[in-house]
């Protein structure tokens, strides 16, 4: 007979549950395994994005990069590198990443948005960061660059409300009055501006800490004020600019309001400074030879007109001051040539000030896209030009211009003539 096998004290059968709580646990331990094993592999990804966060761009880049070439299929890896892409000035190719991934938060909206405005796309940039703000109202970074961009496009109406949230943010008022401040000189609104730079002064007394250094803060109000005809006020900010750290324009607008003072040679003594802080400096040396011409003194006049003589293609204060000197040496022939170019560059310059206001006033209005489109092709931005074109209907009586404009941008080929724009359009 077989014996039955003796069962040792202590050693009972498993229950079925005991059984299944030794499944679980194995189970637990596998999943935990995996997770730290993932966690383990991440590691990479999360230092990108703490590099990210402290602005070390190319170290997250290589980390992000790295970390792609073990998971190339990684979302996350390829929005740290466009983030990364960004924060090193590589607008295009950050801009290919997002067009393929999309954004998948506001960090990304906003990064996406800044690799357009580094490719000067200033539309595209605005309606990025307007989709941000939904998700973030109070981002500061995105009101202050969705403000930058607003202003770039004509919209000040729109940049001046942008700039009023960020302003209204905690720490923000006296940075926000510095954009407001120039968002209303834009506007030819001077006393609305001085009340704004004001404003940003008292903050910050010393002008520090302001996204402008001091001595460009000091040249900005001291412009506003000189409009406003308060030329004491101006020279003083100019003074404290220039004790900061002297600029060309600095002493050029200082001259300005020496001389509107009647203080001539001192006001001398500041253009001949601004011009030897920058050789190339242009409306110092006019004002030269425009106070040489004022006394009659013919020889200080050619002392500085010479250089002046390549911008007067171009430049109607320029060619007019050579049609003042001509005069002065009684050579019709010379002054009859100056006096036409002068009078084309004049009507020209006339020209274009009107349809800067009519954009101005008028923004997105048709003829105010279009001429604002002309402006940016002018300035070899195509891409900015096309996309403004876009928004712009087709219509069956379409005037010359556009048709012309139209073309011109399509094939970045020869821009039509301002001249055809109708002034009275809108």
């Amino acid at each position: 007979m077989t014996a039955t096998p003796s069962i040792p004290k202590n050693k009972a059968p498993r229950s079925l549950l005991q059984r299944i709580g030794i499944g679980i646990g194995s189970l637990g331990i596998a999943l935990a395994a995996a997770l730290a094993w993932q966690w383990w592999q991440e590691r990479a990804l999360r230092t990108a994005e703490q590099e990210l966060a402290r602005g070390n761009a190319p170290r997250a880049l290589a980390l992000a990069e790295y970390f792609l070439d073990l998971h190339p299929e990684s979302g996350r890896a390829e929005s740290a590198r466009a983030r990364a892409l960004v924060g090193m000035g590589k607008g295009a190719e950050a801009g290919a990443i997002y067009d393929r991934i999309g954004a998948a938060s506001a960090d990304d909206l906003i990064a996406w948005a800044r690799s357009f405005m580094l490719r000067e796309q200033w539309s595209r940039a605005a309606t990025v960061l307007e989709q941000a703000l939904r998700l973030r109202p109070d981002d500061a970074d995105a009101l202050y660059e969705l403000t930058t961009c607003r202003t770039r496009l004509g919209r000040l109406s729109d940049a001046a409300e942008s700039a009023e949230r960020f302003a209204a943010l905690p720490g923000g008022r006296a940075r926000g009055d510095v954009l407001l401040g120039a968002i209303h000189a834009d506007a030819n609104d001077p006393d609305a501006a001085a009340l704004a730079y004001a404003r940003a002064l008292a903050l910050a007394p010393e002008a520090e800490g302001l996204q402008v250094p001091p001595e460009e803060f000091f040249e900005q109000y001291a412009t506003v004020l000189m409009n406003l005809g308060r030329d004491d006020d101006a020279m003083q900010l100019l003074e404290r600019g220039i004790a900061a750290r002297p600029t060309a324009t600095s002493h050029h607008l200082l001259g300005k309001t020496l001389a509107r003072t009647g203080a001539e040679e001192q006001a001398r003594s500041q253009w001949m400074t601004s011009i030897e802080l920058d050789p190339s400096a242009v409306s110092p040396r006019e004002e030269l030879v425009a106070a040489a011409l004022a006394r009659a003194d013919l020889a200080d006049a050619k002392k500085w007109i010479g250089p002046l003589e390549r911008l007067t293609d171009r430049r109607f204060q320029s060619a007019y001051l050579f049609q003042r000197l001509a005069a002065f040496e009684k050579d019709d022939e010379a002054f009859a040539a100056w006096k036409a170019r002068a009078d084309s560059l004049r009507l020209n310059e006339d020209r274009i000030k009107s349809l800067e206001q009519m954009m101005a006033s008028a923004p997105r209005s048709y003829w105010g896209i279009a001429v604002r489109a002309h402006k940016f092709a002018t300035l070899g931005n195509w891409p900015q030009a096309r996309d403004l074109f876009e928004g712009l209907p087709k219509q069956d009586d379409e005037h010359p211009f556009i048709t012309a404009l139209r073309e011109a941008i399509r094939t970045e080929g020869t821009l039509p003539s301002i001249e055809e724009v109708p002034l009275n359009s809108k």
